[in-house]
């Protein structure tokens, strides 16, 4: 019997589990929900506060992105399941700090971490398997 070729869905869970187990972070359940990211983004992931659950969204024009350019949006997604927490705990600041000193703060705060999980994303993926996503 021939395997059944998997859809673009199933192929892209499964190559997320494998960016997962690549980055030591296969403990997370991350849930690929079928709903586009931002618009201003590839993909977003929403780690859970707590719990070890996240749920992974890619826009519509991620399936026409090349290979390369994919992997590189998927680890970059994958890795803030690794500074998540830190970040999380930075959020909880917010109260603390006060309206003026959170609004000056977290845009830079924002910024410096998607600039190093940016550069990590692209060091780390001359070692990881380019991915075989179906556009349909």
């Amino acid at each position: 019997m021939a395997a059944r070729k998997l859809g673009k869905w199933e192929a892209l869970e499964a190559y997320v589990a494998d960016l997962q187990h690549a980055l030591n972070v296969k403990h997370w359940d991350v849930t690929v929900v079928r709903d586009a990211s931002d618009v201003e983004a590839w993909a977003d992931i929403d780690p859970h506060s707590q719990a070890l659950t996240a749920t992974l969204r890619v826009s519509h024009d991620f399936w026409e992105q090349k290979p390369e350019r994919q992997r590189e949006v998927l680890l970059h997604e994958c890795l803030h399941l690794v500074t998540c927490r830190h970040d999380q705990v930075i959020e909880n600041l917010e109260e603390a700090l006060g309206k003026i000193a959170w609004a000056t703060f977290e845009k830079q705060h924002d910024d410096a971490g998607e600039r190093v999980v940016d550069h990590l994303a692209r060091v780390i993926a001359q070692w990881i398997p380019l991915p075989a996503l179906p556009a349909e």
